[in-house]
């Protein structure tokens, strides 16, 4: 029976026909069910809600010379809301180009994922079997195999594939990869026109995501370990592979600007390294920071080992803050100190081991907050590249350490758990809603989630505002802003939807509260401006018409008039209100000032017939019934009964 496992070994894993086609069935096999799934949270960001993509071919030149972001935000200054702002326009590219064949089908722009994801796990197979080719320790192609089906199968690459958005992190790792490619063939044959691909590959690579940058140190960095390249050539890769790397750092600075901390904001949805004290957000200290981000580094490791729970929400405070006495963050600072420690060690024991402990590192500590805030605290796509080190490893513990037929059954299980895991994990990508509450419930405190959730509920409150469902949806969504601010107190998305729940339950004075909140910080900020106008006027009609106070209703018309003066339902509801009080000419006052913006309108014109009417003169009340009436012939039976 060992006999028959061991040939089995050898067969799967040490013969390379079928390899390249046994990891392309894998990574269709358990990343198909995604394109049974619609665009959802970030993908509004970069293909369905981006004027930039959703133009298609007319739009690519917007996108190269423009914030990523800029394209969805519309607005000048609100796409730099982190740090530096995001230069990453080649997927955006690729999504205008698919948009203007297909449209906004979301099965073509999954399928795409797909193929590339295909293609980049293929190329990681190539260039993991160039790497080990000499190596004796394992065998080489059985490492490259196993490694590489680590890589497909394992679930934190989820969000990257089935997320349409994470595109760019499949693309950034996919030119990397075929930059790292082509310089190996240099290596052997020195091309020229395999340098020069190699340069275009990294360059495209860092049109893709800037975390590229991490390959123009790994590659030089394999060609001394793996091949043993002299300090002249080793130095002519660095040099050639830093050119793509500065024009590519000139361009993003020429369209961004030069400030690599510029936007940073005092908003805790994009500078998670602030802390609520005394009633305002102020700088978490460098022990908090950096306790925090030690914190998180050891998470990253516990998602590589048990990659469950998974969330797309590591937004504050679903990570809490911790300082550098707290015990997890010791040990984290510890172990990727002895991290680094064993990687230098290794570099001539064993260059297997050193290569996978940097190419964990080296792209993760680009996103870790150590050099710049990334705007969230982590974040699985972060660990898409470093992941790999870790698969490569994985593979090579089990290849050095168990006989074959244990090697088998052990990657057999690995695969298998993978598999089931990130199958499942892909359908709760399919929208929005599944997403959001799928993970509000692993993400519990965290206010981004819960704001989110609480969005999703008003939507379909304001679908039918009437039914018991929708009464049901509006308390649910209340509780999860509520919660949203709990967490996060100053949070002015979670004020202006808590406005607007307020406004749909018809409590307008709470609603009032949460628009006049937003407004205290953001005096400028449209959205809350507009619904407070509409609140005041909805509050006045009720005060009015339900509680017959037209006292009241006026100084609430009033503070409505002062944002919008020009609003010809609250102008006429004044009329309407100064009527009632009999102050006649109050009420002429702002009928004419209807009359003017609105010179056709017969309505207007029977208010201002009532209004004659009840103050006693008949002959100007016939002249503008006549004109309402030539307007409109129906105009005394629409208002029957009205005095």
């Amino acid at each position: 029976m060992v006999n028959k496992w061991e040939h089995y070994f050898q067969q799967v894993f040490n013969n390379g026909k079928y390899h390249k086609l046994i990891i392309s069935f894998f990574a269709f096999f358990i990343y198909a069910n995604t394109t049974l799934n619609q665009f959802c949270v970030d993908d509004s960001i970069v293909i369905t809600k981006n004027e930039y993509v959703t133009k298609g071919f007319s739009g690519i030149p917007n996108i190269l010379n423009k914030d990523t972001f800029r394209g969805f935000f519309k607005k000048e200054g609100k796409d730099k809301l982190v740090s530096g702002g995001r230069y990453r326009p080649l997927t955006l590219v690729a999504f205008a180009i698919l948009y203007q064949c297909v449209g906004a089908n979301p099965f073509m722009f999954h399928l795409l994922c797909i193929i590339c994801f295909i293609l980049l796990c293929n190329f990681i197979y190539l260039v993991l079997l160039q790497l080990f080719r000499n190596q004796k320790l394992v065998s080489p192609i059985a490492l490259a195999f196993l490694s590489t089906l680590f890589f497909v199968g394992h679930p934190i690459h989820t969000e990257c594939v089935a997320n349409i958005k994470g595109l760019d992190e499949v693309a950034a790792l996919l030119f990397s990869i075929l930059s790292f490619h082509f310089i190996l063939k240099w290596c052997d044959n020195n091309r020229p026109f395999h340098l020069m691909l190699s340069m275009v590959f990294l360059f495209l690579g860092l049109m893709s995501k800037e975390n590229t940058i991490s390959f123009l140190v790994l590659i030089p960095f394999a060609t001394i370990l793996f091949y043993k390249t002299s300090m002249g050539k080793t130095f002519k890769i660095f040099s050639a592979l830093l050119l793509p790397v500065l024009i590519f750092l000139l361009i993003r600075g020429s369209i961004l600007g030069w400030n690599p901390v510029e936007g940073i904001s005092g908003e805790l949805m994009n500078n998670p390294f602030l802390k609520f004290t005394n009633g305002k957000y102020v700088s978490m200290n460098l022990g908090e920071r950096i306790g925090t981000i030690s914190y998180t580094l050891v998470r990253y490791i516990g998602l590589l080992f048990i990659p469950h729970p998974l969330t797309s929400d590591y937004y504050p405070k679903h990570i809490v803050m911790h300082t550098m006495s707290s015990p997890i963050s010791i040990l984290g600072f510890l172990g990727y100190i002895s991290f680094i420690i064993m990687g230098m060690i290794q570099l001539k024991r064993n260059q297997i081991i050193s290569f996978s402990i940097f190419l964990y590192l080296i792209p993760l500590f680009i996103v870790s907050n150590l050099v710049f805030s990334v705007g969230t605290l982590m974040g699985e796509r972060f660990l898409f590249m470093s992941s790999l080190g870790f698969c490569i490893l994985l593979a090579y513990v089990l290849l050095k350490y168990l006989n074959k037929t244990q090697v088998l059954w052990f990657s057999s299980i690995i695969l298998f758990l993978y598999s089931v895991k990130t199958i499942a994990r892909n359908m709760d990508w399919k929208d929005d809603r599944t997403i959001i509450f799928t993970d509000v419930k692993t993400s519990s405190n965290s206010a981004k989630i819960n704001n989110a959730a609480g969005a999703v509920l008003l939507e379909d409150v304001m679908k039918d505002r009437e039914s018991k469902a929708s009464k049901v949806s509006l308390e649910r969504a209340i509780k999860y802003l509520k919660k949203a601010l709990e967490i996060h107190p100053k949070y002015f998305d979670a004020n202006r939807l808590l406005g607007n729940a307020y406004f749909f339950k018809k409590e307008y004075s709470q609603a009032i509260a949460y628009y006049s909140e937003v407004l205290k910080y953001l005096p400028g900020d449209e959205e809350s401006l507009t619904n407070l106008n509409i609140t005041y006027r909805e509050y006045a009609r009720q005060l009015g018409m339900e509680q017959n106070n037209p006292t009241l209703a006026i100084e609430y018309l009033n503070k409505a008039l002062v944002l919008e003066p020009n609003d010809q339902l609250t102008l006429n509801l004044l009329g309407v209100a100064y009527g009632t009080l009999s102050n006649y000419p109050k009420a002429l006052e702002y009928f004419n000032r209807v009359l003017q913006l609105a010179p056709n309108s017969a309505d207007s014109y029977f208010n201002l017939y009532l209004t004659f009417s009840n103050s006693g003169d008949k002959q100007k009340a016939a002249e503008f019934l006549m004109k309402a009436q030539n307007l409109d012939p129906n105009i005394l039976s629409k208002y029957q009964g009205v005095k």
